[in-house]
């Protein structure tokens, strides 16, 4: 047994282990990724490709704020339309322009064809696009902002060629690995490569990590706190949070809000999560708001009833110190488990008093109308107001007054609270410069282009 495991490491090491000379990123992915494809591709590790190997029109900053990427420039028409100036260095792989027809193709192709990634075609619904002497175009029905936004999560790929993009890294594929080459580029990559094998096993992870094969890991979570001398750890917050609805009104949720403080020991979180502060995502930049109410608080009521999914065990461990913290102000705090089919039917039907499920955001501030919009897919309360739809249409940038007002509507009776905001923990090689951001290590702008090594 022992001569099997020493045979398996020595072949994961001459797998994983790059030649001395290179300067190449070691990675893994946990999932096949399928070819590359920019219009039918989707998935977190398809977009991983995607980001490495092709441009959208805008990026996003690590702090998620529009920036140029394949449009230097752009700007909204009287009409209403939004006009980009293309960058003449672009250049796909076989050394073509990306010209305004490469644009077209793309945002055609995700309307017309059925088997088009959903996420892509959910932001370019209702939209029409077209040129106007080479200058590409789109109109929205959605505010100019949002659009931008969400554009930076459309990579613009070669006419009639689905996978082939123009960004800083060319991809190969080998046996059991996707290659990125770094390639001439308007980002200017600074690292050789990157490349990533299948590693579904999580402790082939920790192996790989504590072996030194890996550059980039994610630890298991019990080691999270103790990486190799020959790695840092480097934590990232996450536009994503335990929430919960309430079919009770505010009134439950004051208490949670008071308990979520103190509800929850730091050795139980470790460190993929904190306390929730806010009522909406502080990463999507939202301020800190609290529930507003006129009355005090009232007495902590007898018994609260609360579904949440049964399968997830770190889910349940955090609910089981929640409900602790509930009976010290003599409320029982009934959990009851099921599982996920079951959880989602009741929350559609609104069947629950209280129900609790892990939210991932849309990486943009018009995630949270989910929430609040009469059909949105988080208004599980039917929940809605007078004043919604007028707020909603003058809604521009994060900040401006209508968010604030529509934030304050929400704070005075809303139906859904977040316990906690959730984080991602890796482990990075010690000579390696990355930029952690809520979008991850790849899906912001330079992205992996941005990496280094150092000495």
């Amino acid at each position: 047994m022992h001569l099997l495991r020493l045979a398996h490491c020595l072949v994961l090491a001459g797998l994983l282990a790059p030649p001395l000379a290179a300067q190449v990123v070691e990675e893994s992915l946990a999932r096949d990724p399928g070819p590359l494809d920019f219009i039918q591709g989707d998935g977190y590790e398809q977009w991983i490709l995607q980001s490495l190997a092709g441009d959208a029109l805008v990026g996003l900053s690590p702090a998620g704020q529009v920036v140029p990427r394949l449009a230097s420039r752009w700007k909204v028409l009287p009409d209403g339309r939004l006009s980009f100036t293309l960058r003449p260095e672009a250049r796909f792989p076989d050394g073509r322009r990306v010209e305004a027809e490469d644009v077209l193709w793309t945002f055609q192709e995700l309307l017309r064809d059925p088997k088009a990634s959903p996420t892509k075609r959910a932001i370019l619904e209702g939209t029409t696009v077209g040129s106007d002497r080479g200058t590409p175009w789109i109109k929205s029905p959605r505010p100019a902002q949002r659009l931008l936004l969400e554009l930076a999560r459309v990579p613009v790929a070669q006419r009639q060629h689905p996978d082939r993009g123009s960004g800083p890294f060319s991809l190969r594929k080998e046996s059991g690995a996707w290659v990125f080459t770094r390639r001439e580029h308007f980002l200017k990559p600074q690292v050789d490569g990157i490349r990533f094998r299948l590693l579904p096993d999580g402790a082939g992870v920790m192996t790989a990590l504590q072996k030194g094969w890996l550059s980039i890991g994610y630890p298991a979570t019990r080691r999270q706190a103790d990486p190799p001398p020959t790695h840092r750890l480097v934590t990232q917050p996450m536009h994503s949070q335990l929430v919960v609805w309430s079919r009770s009104g505010p009134a439950p949720l004051r208490w949670l809000e008071h308990w979520r403080r103190d509800a929850f020991p730091p050795r139980l979180l470790g460190l993929n999560a904190r306390p929730s502060r806010g009522l909406w995502p502080e990463t999507l930049g939202f301020e800190v708001r609290t529930i507003e109410a006129a009355e005090p608080r009232p007495e902590a009521p007898k018994a609260l009833r609360l579904l949440y999914l049964g399968a997830d065990e770190g889910v349940q461990k955090l609910l089981l110190a929640l409900r602790e913290r509930a009976r010290r102000d003599g409320c029982d705090l009934h959990l009851e488990p099921l599982e996920q089919g079951l959880l989602v039917a009741r929350l559609q039907q609104g069947d629950f008093m209280l129900a609790c499920s892990s939210v991932i955001f849309d990486p943009h501030p018009w995630a949270v109308l989910e929430y609040l919009e009469p059909k949105g897919p988080m208004n599980f309360t039917g929940w809605g107001h007078l004043q919604l739809e007028d707020l909603i249409g003058k809604l521009q940038r994060p900040g401006d007054p209508a968010w604030r007002e529509l934030q304050s509507l929400w704070a005075r009776n809303p139906a859904a609270l977040p316990l906690l905001d959730f984080q991602s923990v890796i482990w990075v090689d010690r000579r390696l410069r990355v930029e952690p951001s809520p979008l991850g290590l790849y899906l912001h702008t330079p992205g992996a282009a941005g990496w280094r090594w150092e000495p």
